[in-house]
């Protein structure tokens, strides 16, 4: 239960103390993250969870309609239909309620628009965007070419030098960095399902000696079998259905 003073703290974020918006946000951070880690000590803290998104693994063909608002829009009435997707909160069956510009880039930086559905939960009152797990949530480079550059990475390449991305550098890097925070996170999370929901569980000796893309890449491998997709789209997949957020 929560003490009156630290409810307090939480939503004051000590305003005396932290004179600046950034400040009392960052303090209001810092007391979640305590009081999630004494509450659930075997469970990360995913900073990037979000109630608001659900990626869901789409066929090979779906991308050749990405750009055709009337077939992504008919796709989504039939996830929903179907219950193929659910709301990652409580469960509920989802309504189709619109669609909204998205676009995506290539290695090259070739620019494609398209469309992503979005849903309505009459239980919880949230509106979840359908994204297919080819597009990397908040990102405009598609998940297969920044899957690449983090391989890349984490066998020793210089993303100074590296070819075959047309991205900054700097946004290269930011990648990185952002996948070895997220990564780590997100093999505690799968570990956690694979516990929780399969009643598997994977030494920590089957993952020593593994780069983060190779430590999910081998989880992955513990859950039912899915259509061929990359690991951070699978990573991202499972994640999001369970609300523990994405990579």
């Amino acid at each position: 239960m929560w003490h009156e003073g630290v409810y307090a703290l939480v939503r004051t974020g000590r305003r005396a103390e932290c004179t600046t918006r950034k400040a009392r946000k960052e303090k209001r951070r810092e007391v979640l993250r305590y009081m999630y880690r004494a509450c659930n000590p075997q469970r990360p803290f995913l900073l990037s969870s979000k109630d608001n998104l659900i990626i869901w693994q789409s066929e090979e063909t779906y991308k050749t309609i990405f750009s055709n608002r009337s077939e992504v829009e008919r796709t989504a009435r039939e996830l929903v239909r179907r219950g193929v997707v659910l709301c990652a909160l409580c469960g509920g069956l989802l309504k189709y309620h619109r669609s909204y510009p998205r676009h995506i880039q290539d290695a090259e930086s070739k620019r494609e628009n398209g469309w992503v559905a979005q849903a309505h939960c009459a239980g919880c009152n949230k509106y979840p965007a359908l994204i297919p797990e080819f597009i990397m949530p908040y990102k405009h480079y598609e998940a297969k070419v920044i899957e690449s550059v983090i391989a890349a990475s984490e066998k020793g390449a210089n993303v100074e030098y590296l070819g075959g991305c047309a991205a900054e550098v700097s946004t290269m890097r930011r990648w990185v960095r952002q996948f070895k925070r997220r990564g780590a996170q997100a093999v505690g999370w799968l570990l956690s399902i694979l516990s929780d929901l399969y009643n598997r569980h994977v030494s920590s000796l089957m993952l020593q000696n593994r780069t983060l893309l190779k430590q999910l890449a081998r989880l992955l491998r513990e859950f039912p079998k899915a259509k061929k997709v990359s690991v951070i789209g699978r990573t991202n997949i499972i994640l999001t259905t369970r609300n523990c957020g994405f990579l």
